[in-house]
């Protein structure tokens, strides 16, 4: 995928009129001078030594500019740039979980297909003593998924039930958060307990409290989210932006449990 979007932002820039003349104009421009509207526009838009820089760099900086240069919608965008995140976290982190491994590197196919299939070339190859026939982006068109059974509705079910686990597992934490800090029928807290790290772990657990209904209403949403793949990945991604936010938590407080836990057993065991 980063080489389609790649290739896309050097596709864009490759008629750019030179870093030198654009500064040229624009001084003339500040200095009273007046350009045409449509130098004014190249003046404008013109994507210079920093910004490419910037682009080289990161993928959300491409996808932002293909977006304002009409290639790709916003939802689009925000669909490569959230998979590019899973990505790197599945490959760096390994913190994927695996029972979505295969529908995100097929969302992937899916967008990068779209993308082949409305490139506009910058140039055509007249004659060649290759024998084989030129093929345009849009003869590609689904090659990238050629024999992939694309099933949307078994993608929501797959995506829903792991909203579903994720949403579960939050509420859980929540209750468990609740219980240790003495939380009563109002909503408040043991005043008697201290002011410390694990306390406002607790704290900010419990008061997701609030958000667990929508969180549940949204993960069981996704089931009919089966129009096209980015109409169901923004939902689902939205949601794995508001989880992903309080799952830290989660698991820490996993892992305090499990210590305190395995503390029990030893005592018992008299270790």
């Amino acid at each position: 995928m980063e080489v389609v979007i790649g290739r896309e932002v050097n596709a864009q820039l490759a008629f750019q009129i030179a870093d030198s003349v654009i500064e040229e104009m624009r001084e003339f421009r500040d200095s009273g001078g007046e350009l045409s509207e449509d130098l004014s526009r190249l003046v404008e838009e013109h994507v210079g030594p920093k910004r490419r820089k910037a682009m080289d760099a990161a993928l959300h900086e491409k996808t932002k500019f293909l977006v304002q240069r009409g290639v790709l919608t916003e939802q689009e965008r925000e669909v490569l740039d959230r998979l590019h995140e899973y990505r790197n976290a599945a490959y760096h982190r390994d913190t994927l979980e695996p029972d979505l491994i295969s529908d995100l590197v097929l969302a992937f196919r899916v967008l990068a297909d779209e993308l082949v299939g409305r490139h506009k070339p910058i140039a055509w190859t007249m004659a060649s003593s290759d024998p084989a026939p030129i093929v345009t982006p849009q003869q590609l068109r689904d090659r990238l998924t050629e024999g992939v059974d694309v099933d949307v509705k078994a993608m929501a079910r797959r995506f829903h039930g792991h909203a579903v686990k994720r949403v579960q597992a939050v509420k859980a934490a929540v209750a468990t958060a609740q219980q240790l800090l003495g939380v009563d029928s109002s909503g408040k807290a043991d005043p008697s307990l201290p002011d410390d790290d694990m306390a406002r772990m607790l704290t900010g657990l419990s008061d997701k409290s609030k958000n667990l209904k929508s969180w549940a209403k949204q993960a069981e949403g996704l089931m009919s989210k089966t129009s096209s793949l980015t109409g169901l990945m923004i939902p689902f991604i939205n949601l794995d932006r508001a989880l992903s936010s309080i799952e830290p938590s989660v698991r820490r407080l996993e892992m305090i449990l499990d210590y305190w836990e395995q503390q029990q057993i030893n005592e018992l065991r008299g270790k």
